[in-house]
């Protein structure tokens, strides 16, 4: 075996070892396996990216409750903004993007999770010359919100599961 091929693997072999995973992606509890989403609007922002950190860290999404082990029911989900500060002539000059979502989890075994309310906020400033930067950068900040919401309900569900287990 070449040096550089035995260094390679040598690599690879200790940042596995260590717990090493690439960014965004985590490892579910076994008891997140088969995971039904259940929420009012199964085609908003938050269900999509909260369906795509699921996917990417392994789990099967199922279309109903059976055969799930667990049940991610998306209670509220409320995304907004308002103004933070206004210029001398009164016009506004930073918002800030809030995203609030109220969620329980349920496995075969019961309820794991309580309606659990998270709530993430982005500031940005606006440019009274960029009328239509503002709208493109509203757009780019919701998106990135609901992404880290979505990684940070799963989140608080593995937690959730890791200490009932213990």
């Amino acid at each position: 075996m070449s040096a550089t091929r035995h260094l390679l693997l040598s690599m690879l072999v200790a940042l596995s070892a260590c717990g090493f995973t690439l960014r965004g992606t985590s490892t579910l509890p076994a008891a997140m396996a088969r995971v039904h989403v259940q929420a009012q609007n199964l085609n908003s922002n938050l269900i999509e990216k909260l369906e795509a950190e699921l996917r990417r860290s392994g789990a099967e999404l199922l279309p109903g409750p059976g055969g799930a082990t667990a049940v991610l029911a998306i209670l509220s989900d409320t995304a907004d903004e308002r103004v933070l500060s206004v210029s001398a002539r009164g016009e506004p000059q930073e918002y800030e993007l809030y995203h609030t979502v109220v969620f329980s989890l349920a496995t075969e075994a019961g309820t794991v999770l309580e309606p659990v309310s998270l709530t993430l906020t982005r500031d940005y400033f606006f440019d009274e010359q960029d009328i239509l930067g503002k709208t493109e950068d509203a757009r780019f900040l919701q998106e990135a919100l609901a992404e880290d919401v979505a990684r940070a309900i799963l989140r608080r569900a593995a937690l959730a599961l890791r200490t009932a287990g213990s």
